[in-house]
């Protein structure tokens, strides 16, 4: 059987963009709800008013729009997408079957930062070069991640930037390098590796070019989870708008864990990007971030542990949940 060629691109860039792959009208809808739901707190935000684009009028996000609590990850919206067709046969397609699970992912809504057309109490996100893959894992595949791309996405409009190639110099790096740093892993369950500055000069001297990646409305971005990257800031005037979906076989959980899973969706928790990884961000021990923020340090009295708005709850997202569908 030919391989698919977005599969041959995948394996040797370490990301790739497949165009046209959620419908125009589907888009327009996650935009106009993504507006809604940031409007929907008590904080004051209104999209055509600028003088509210800032943090104090805004829920809180992680750099500048990446939005993971509240319960986003299971807002109608956010469903809709997750359950595209399209999507998920690629997905079927990288794996090779359609028994699948999903992430109970976040979405990302940033508003441009810049002093005419957008936000001016925050600077763009400095580069953080990460990746999403164990680092004691050097010698193995694990994921690939996806963002459905739902607003266009030029180079002046943030994104996914990315080390094209590193991947494939994971396992040397960390080899030559003597394994990990401690300080640098976001644990054996999180799945993360942040790279400290000057570090990522190691891949750019092998050959590893850096590349922003613009993406089309309705495109899907894949990378594998080795690759490193991290997300830039929109500096123009359009606002970047796109949800993370991710999918991997159901035979990655065992019974038991695809239980828990099963009560995570039903409690309406979000996860990382790994779908047979049961990590909810919101119980991570210690970690300050774990629950939404005012600027002023204090938790937000307009937390959700609910989604605004509850997903039909169809036999296609109950099997991407993880439960047992008959028929």
């Amino acid at each position: 059987m030919t391989r698919a060629q977005f599969l041959i691109d995948l394996e040797r860039d370490g990301y790739v963009v497949l165009p046209s792959i959620i419908p125009p009208e589907a888009c327009d809808e996650f935009v106009s709800e993504a507006w809604d739901w940031l409007e929907s707190f008590p904080h004051g935000f209104k999209r055509d008013d600028r003088s509210t684009w800032d943090a104090e009028h805004l829920p809180y996000s992680t750099t500048g729009g990446l939005y993971n609590r509240y319960s986003v990850n299971h807002e109608a919206f956010v469903w809709k997408i997750r359950t595209q067709p399209a999507i998920i046969k690629v997905f079927e397609q990288i794996w090779g079957t359609d028994d699948l699970i999903a992430s109970f992912d976040g979405m990302n809504a940033s508003l441009p930062i810049n002093p005419k057309t957008g936000r001016t109490d925050i600077q763009p996100t400095a580069a953080w070069p990460h990746i999403d893959q164990n680092p004691r894992n050097v010698d193995r595949f694990e994921l690939y991640q996806g963002i459905a791309n739902l607003s266009p996405n030029g180079p002046q409009d943030g994104g996914l930037c990315v080390l094209k190639g590193s991947h494939t110099l994971h396992e040397e790096y960390f080899r030559s390098t003597g394994g990990f740093n401690l300080d640098q892993d976001a644990g054996e369950k999180e799945n993360g590796y942040t790279y400290k500055e000057g570090e990522d000069e190691w891949f750019k001297q092998k050959g590893c070019e850096e590349v922003k990646i613009c993406a089309g409305k309705g495109d899907l971005i894949l990378w594998d989870s080795r690759t490193i990257h991290w997300n830039a800031s929109p500096t123009g005037s359009q606002t970047r708008f796109v949800t993370y979906v991710c999918y991997s076989p159901r035979s990655h959980m065992s019974p038991d864990e695809l239980d828990k899973k099963v009560q995570v969706f039903q409690d309406r928790k979000g996860t990382t990007h790994f779908p047979y990884m049961n990590r909810i961000p919101v119980e991570r021990p210690n970690y300050a971030n774990a629950l939404p923020r005012r600027p002023d340090g204090t938790l937000d009295p307009a937390n959700r542990t609910r989604p605004r708005k509850e997903p039909e709850e169809t036999t296609l997202m109950l099997k991407l949940a993880g439960a047992t569908v008959q028929g």
